[in-house]
């Protein structure tokens, strides 16, 4: 099974170059406030799971840098309600599926052992392509 971190490039993220880049080719009115928003977010989310202001800081600029690294200068569309919820609900179905769990799974999940099954066949694909998430939800049922 393929995991998020074996996503992101071979090389370690270097923060501190991401940081110095020149960005003079694109104007930073197009990406400043969405960077900050980006902190914001998770820095507030961090706060709220218990992490102290310094540390939520540090892992939400590390988060940023990280996707920095991995979209950057790319659009994604990222979903929001159900269909988020859904395809985090399938990410995690697929990364704890183990082959000899999917009758526990579907229990927990509230959903028959096929779809659990259905579910972790799209990931699979989904994750042989080298895509990060199940944000394409075409074959739901």
């Amino acid at each position: 099974m393929t995991t998020q971190p074996e996503l992101l490039p071979d090389m370690p993220i270097d923060g501190q170059r991401l940081l110095e880049a020149n960005l003079d080719d694109v104007p930073k009115e197009k990406w400043a406030r969405g960077l900050v928003e980006a902190i914001e977010v998770q820095e507030a989310e961090f706060t709220r799971l218990g992490y102290n202001q310094d540390q939520a800081f540090q892992l939400a600029r590390h988060g940023v840098l990280a996707l920095s690294q991995y979209w950057g200068g790319r659009y994604r569309y990222l979903p929001r309600g159900d269909d988020l919820i859904a395809a985090l609900r399938d990410a995690e179905i697929y990364r704890r599926h183990n082959g000899r769990n999917t009758q526990d799974l579907a229990t927990e999940f509230r959903v028959t052992d096929r779809h659990i099954l259905r579910i972790c066949r799209q990931q699979y694909h989904l994750h042989q392509r080298k895509l990060p998430l199940a944000f394409d939800q075409g074959d739901q049922g």
